[in-house]
């Protein structure tokens, strides 16, 4: 695939087949992450490949997480409940990890840098037609997933990937990115 098909052919899949992703494209998708800019190399990110009877694991903590943020809500134990059938639709997940600078420059800089290696990841998926679903939300946040993944304080999920082979993929659309730009000289 060229690269300009890759990148206008990635979607975010949210229907998957069962079949599992191969160690190999796992290992592409983490090698090509590294290879984002990152201020002096301080390579801030580390990632976690989450599969099997871990991943029913997280299904339960997104579970948790989403019944806490949607308390209030008479549907809260529905919402809940598809998240985590969400979750286990895909055969594994990936969560990115960032270390957190004291500088909040810094920390900017490399959010943004974890952010890159996370859609790098995305790509090389893509061009394997291995699909991916980008999430944040209250999961990241919840502390006791974080303390199940063994993070400190000083750390924050900045995304995970449910990673699979799609049974669907959406159509796209964009807007044209010159209707976006200011050109100045």
């Amino acid at each position: 695939m060229e690269l300009l098909d890759v990148i206008r052919g990635r979607r975010s899949i949210n229907q998957f087949q069962s079949d599992p992703v191969p160690d190999s494209v796992l290992e592409e998708m983490l090698q090509a992450a590294v290879w984002v800019p990152n201020h002096h190399l301080s390579e801030p990110w580390h990632f976690m490949v989450i599969r099997g009877q871990s991943l029913r694991q997280m299904a339960d903590f997104r579970k948790a997480a989403v019944l806490v943020k949607n308390r209030e809500k008479p549907q809260a134990e529905r919402i809940a409940e598809k998240a985590r059938d969400d979750l286990l639709k895909a055969p594994c997940a990936v969560v990115a990890v960032q270390t957190i600078d004291e500088n909040p420059y810094r920390a900017e800089e490399d959010y943004a840098s974890t952010a890159m290696a996370v859609y790098n990841m995305t790509l090389v998926a893509n061009s394997h037609q291995v699909g991916t679903y980008w999430h944040t939300g209250p999961l990241v946040y919840f502390e006791p997933f974080r303390e199940w993944l063994g993070l400190d304080p000083l750390q924050r999920i900045v995304a995970y990937l449910r990673v699979g082979y799609p049974r669907l993929i959406p159509q796209g659309r964009r807007t044209d990115g010159l209707e976006l730009t200011r050109w100045l000289d």
